[in-house]
């Protein structure tokens, strides 16, 4: 009886450690799903050089959230006007998440809230290389 105690207290001692890395009731992901419009941006382009918010628009729809990957399309006006699509998924912190463009760079972005993100980009080579951001809001 006493070694079956210590054998169980040995086991306890050992997956402690493992049970306190668990996060207790974490919480669910962020919804993204719907229209979402550009608002500032800033950005860097080869030909173009700098370039920001001169009359120039962005949409962004997330079509389908399963969890915490999503997917949808982006299409921008401008000097450069153009549309990708994507997919996605959100970090466990529900504050990152990362869009790789069906064609186009790569989106590293931060949720602001449930009707607010901006996300950051960088498309090296190809016909339309730029890095810089965009501040999105929820379409009502």
């Amino acid at each position: 009886m006493k070694a079956i105690l210590t054998a169980l207290a040995a086991v306890l001692l050992l997956a402690l450690p493992a049970l306190a890395q668990q996060p207790a009731g974490q919480a669910s992901p962020p919804n993204l799903t719907g229209t979402w419009k550009a608002g500032p941006f800033h950005l860097h382009h080869k030909t173009h050089g700098f370039v920001q918010n001169r009359d120039q628009a962005a949409t962004l729809v997330v079509t389908e959230q399963q969890g915490r990957v999503f997917h949808g399309r982006v299409e921008w006006g401008g000097k450069a006007p153009g549309q990708d699509t994507f997919s996605g998924d959100i970090d466990k912190d529900n504050v990152t998440f990362y869009m790789a463009g069906h064609t186009d760079g790569v989106r590293i972005g931060k949720i602001e809230g449930p009707d607010a993100f901006t996300f950051y980009y960088v498309t090296p080579g190809g016909p339309n290389p730029r890095a810089g951001y965009v501040e999105y809001k929820r379409a009502k």
